[in-house]
């Protein structure tokens, strides 16, 4: 049993440690403040040294549980503090009092004891309250507190939606200086009309029980202004659980919505711009391709290409150009990351083909050139951006396709011959992606193509696609190309997409994806 003492002189202390009664207890010396801290406090005596009595007394009378406690006065003022707080509304019947003499203080110790263990043999516990803090905090000052000082609409209402109790927020926020001035009123002496009326519609359904809770935003014109609330509501009930009305909490959003509105503009404004720039971007990559015609007029290379951007703006790009000899040229290649910036690094490469055209029918030279003017202007902006590439050229003539592979693999073989397999582009040299270095030598490798030979060229949106951890991968892609070697070139390069996305099972593509499909024919 805690027993505390505070305001008391020396002679008085002495008494209370002695008191036999109190004998094995552990009898504590404390100090304000007394509320607020974890010691549990079940016999308290106060001194005559204690100013403003009736402000302790009213405190320690609002905890959930109040201890026993005994008030020594001065013998001269006795009767007259007695009974100004014996009538106080605010201080409880666990109060005692008694005069400063040793006779009296004897006898007041016995008696708030006493009061005590009667108490407790009621076996009262503060945690089957109902109440969630310590027992030496006073609801009321917690309540009020927070009543005062949190930036928050908070509302007591009765079953008619008139208001029991606000915050300090509220009322300032109504253009008011008291709580006095807004309870009894209802919002609709208080907000607009719409809003007001939407409300009690809403507090009526949780007094008469047809809703438990409710959660809303809520637009409200308050003196010509408009802003926006989120409010929580429940159910009021009193003690003897009957449903007396409403409470709740409602917290201004206005700047959140505000914010919120702006960037849906920003974000529409970029949406068109980037529909924008995706526009000006499929216009940059070829929506179609040369067409390669033999000498009777026929078609000497038939060529079917599919690019899907993840984003509205691809970091992948292709190119088919004829050259002055009437060979093909084709350059594919994957710019690190997406976006923005991976599509600016896309128009420079479309910039430099058209400039290296003169250099189409030798590789090695526009991969080194093209690498030089990647690299230049990287370096230059400071960012470390890089592009994986194959370029090949086709000299129709003799069917040879010349390649070069920079930084990764992105061309497989398929032959006509069934008992032949497919293969990725299997040279020995593999240079540098574009950009990373400079002054980079890059070596050619050879294929020779036969009547109805078949070269695909993909993007690792392709073989990356993965469902959880698995990839498509080049063995898939192998595969895919040796079953459906004879197909339609379009249409095979359509049921390729379709292979990734049932195997992702997913209609979309998470990462850019570029194909380009070569038949010699």
């Amino acid at each position: 049993m805690p027993i505390c003492y505070i305001g008391c002189d020396a002679p008085t202390a002495q008494q209370i440690i002695s008191m036999p009664e109190f004998s094995g207890e552990k009898v504590l010396e404390i100090e304000f403040p007394i509320t607020a801290t974890s010691l549990q406090i079940d016999l308290l005596i106060i001194g005559p040294k204690i100013d403003n009595l009736i402000r302790l007394a009213a405190t320690i009378s609002d905890w959930n549980i109040p201890p026993a406690a005994l008030i020594i006065l001065p013998e001269a003022t006795f009767a007259e503090e007695v009974e100004s707080m014996s009538h106080h509304p605010r201080v409880g019947r666990s109060i005692f009092f008694c005069k400063d003499t040793a006779e009296s203080v004897q006898l007041g110790l016995k008696e708030i004891y006493d009061f005590h263990r009667k108490r407790a043999s009621l076996e009262l516990d503060n945690s089957l309250s109902g109440n969630f803090n310590l027992n030496n905090i006073s609801p009321r000052w917690l309540f009020q507190t927070m009543m005062e000082h949190l930036d928050e609409y908070i509302y007591f209402k009765d079953n008619k939606s008139r208001f029991l109790a606000v915050s300090r927020y509220l009322v300032e926020s109504c253009g008011k200086s008291d709580p006095s001035e807004i309870i009894g009123l209802t919002d609709f002496e208080l907000f607009d009309a719409e809003h007001a009326q939407d409300s009690y519609d809403d507090e009526r359904k949780i007094a008469t029980g047809e809703l438990t809770e409710l959660n809303k935003e809520e637009h409200i014109l308050k003196e010509g202004k408009h802003a926006w609330v989120a409010s929580r509501k429940l159910p009021l009930y009193t003690r003897s659980n009957y449903l007396a009305g409403s409470f709740g909490l409602s917290r201004d959003i206005t700047k959140q919505k505000e914010l919120n509105q702006e960037l849906e503009k920003n974000h529409e404004r970029m949406e068109a711009e980037l529909l924008l720039a995706r526009k000006l971007q499929c216009a940059l990559i070829q929506d179609s391709v040369p067409t390669f015609l033999n000498s009777t007029g026929g078609t000497a290379l038939q060529i079917a290409t599919e690019y899907i951007p993840s984003f509205h703006l691809s970091g992948d790009f292709f190119s088919v150009k004829k050259t002055t000899s009437g060979g093909a040229a084709i350059l594919i290649a994957d710019v690190m990351g997406h976006g923005v910036r991976a599509a600016m690094v896309t128009a420079m490469i479309q910039i430099a083909v058209n400039e290296l055209q003169a250099y189409a029918e030798q590789p090695a030279e526009f991969m080194m050139r093209l690498n030089s003017m990647m690299y230049e202007s990287m370096h230059a902006s400071g960012q470390t951006i890089f592009a994986t590439a194959s370029y090949c050229y086709l000299d129709l003539e003799s069917r040879q396709l010349s390649y070069i592979q920079a930084g990764a693999r992105h061309g497989i073989y398929t032959p006509a011959d069934s008992s032949q397999h497919s293969r990725i582009f299997d040279g020995t040299q593999i240079g540098p992606a574009l950009g990373l270095l400079p002054e980079v030598k890059y070596a050619e490798d050879y294929i020779q193509l036969n009547h109805q030979d078949e070269i695909i060229l993909y993007t690792d949106g392709v073989i990356e696609a993965a469902m959880n951890d698995e990839e498509y991968s080049e063995a898939r892609l192998l595969s895919f190309l040796e079953t459906h070697r004879n197909d339609d070139l379009p249409q095979m390069i359509n049921r390729l997409i379709e292979s990734v996305q049932s195997f992702t099972d997913h209609k979309g593509m998470d990462d850019d994806v570029c194909l380009i499909g070569l038949r010699v024919q």
